[in-house]
């Protein structure tokens, strides 16, 4: 009897449609666990509200000073292969590298994880008790889309977080951090804002999540390229259409992006027991529920 449930779920998506239309809508009975004062409570109904209407809430600059620093040399550190304990995977088809068990390159990685305003920014937005479903750590080099199509063998539409999609997770929200100066010049985040709007079901088939450039050109709605210097943090809904711009004129771009989520597509997270001991009880709750054991990076 086990056996056929798991055949009916793969093949019918039984579990996804629960999460996606029962277990992860929007409670009315919704009570935050990260309290914020007034002029922190009164912000966060404003970033939620511009999360609602365009899909984004550009948070400004969050880390900056000696914490960038040091997690900025945490993360030069592993990139040129002097920490042994963080696995370095670079996509040979984008160009990107990936930093495995990214919550052990440094504190500041979890401090940033379990921020208390852009979490209680998260759920208040997706008004459900949120979890911490993944963490990607990754340096992208400079690009033009020529090589990189040729490198994906694209044809009319994209696979790679490099073309416009939506994320295939339900209803989620990332908060990603430039770790490095992000200008014109450079690969940068854009969105199509308002493309969230009543697109948070995961669709049978991935197909159904991507776009190609004559679609967005054709949709009437103007890309917003998103730029700040390093420490910059952008709180975004994935459900609306979204790529990472890769541009030859870029200089190495490194972010850290975390993925909230009300505990669907959760992943395995590295985290020191005394450090998971420190934190509020809030931030505990982050960690919570069952998690395969996978990377969410992907490209």
């Amino acid at each position: 009897m086990k056996g056929l449930l798991i055949k009916l779920d793969r093949a019918l998506g039984l579990r996804a449609a629960l999460e996606d239309h029962v277990f992860t809508r929007p409670s009315p009975f919704f009570t935050p666990v990260f309290h914020l004062d007034e002029r922190e409570e009164a912000e966060a109904h404003a970033a939620v509200s511009r999360m609602r209407e365009t899909g984004a809430f550009m948070a400004g600059v969050r880390i900056a000073g000696e914490r960038l620093r040091r997690l900025q040399a945490a993360m030069a550190e592993a990139y040129a292969g002097r920490r042994p304990d963080i696995k370095v995977v670079t996509n040979q088809r984008t160009g990107i590298t990936h930093l495995g068990s990214p919550l052990q390159l440094h504190p500041e990685l979890l401090a940033l994880a379990t921020d208390r305003f852009l979490c209680g920014v998260v759920e208040r937005y997706l008004r459900r008790r949120i979890v911490l479903a993944d963490v990607d750590v990754r340096r992208v080099p400079p690009m033009n889309m020529e090589e990189l199509n040729q490198r994906a063998e694209t044809r009319d539409v994209g696979y790679t977080s490099s073309h416009w999609h939506r994320d295939v997770r339900g209803r989620q929200v990332k908060v990603m951090f430039y770790l490095t100066d992000v200008t014109e010049r450079d690969s940068s985040f854009v969105f199509l804002p308002g493309t969230h709007k009543g697109h948070h079901v995961r669709p049978r088939r991935i197909e159904g999540s991507r776009f190609s450039d004559e679609w967005v050109s054709q949709c009437g709605t103007t890309p917003f390229e998103c730029y700040g210097p390093a420490g910059t943090a952008m709180v975004f809904d994935t459900n609306f259409i979204h790529r990472l711009r890769r541009k030859p004129t870029s200089t190495v771009r490194d972010s850290v992006t975390f993925y909230y989520t009300p505990g669907q597509e959760t992943r395995v997270l590295d985290i020191q027991p005394e450090q998971f001991e420190r934190l509020s009880r809030a931030a505990r709750l982050l960690f919570a529920g069952k998690r395969i054991p996978m990377s969410g990076s992907g490209e």
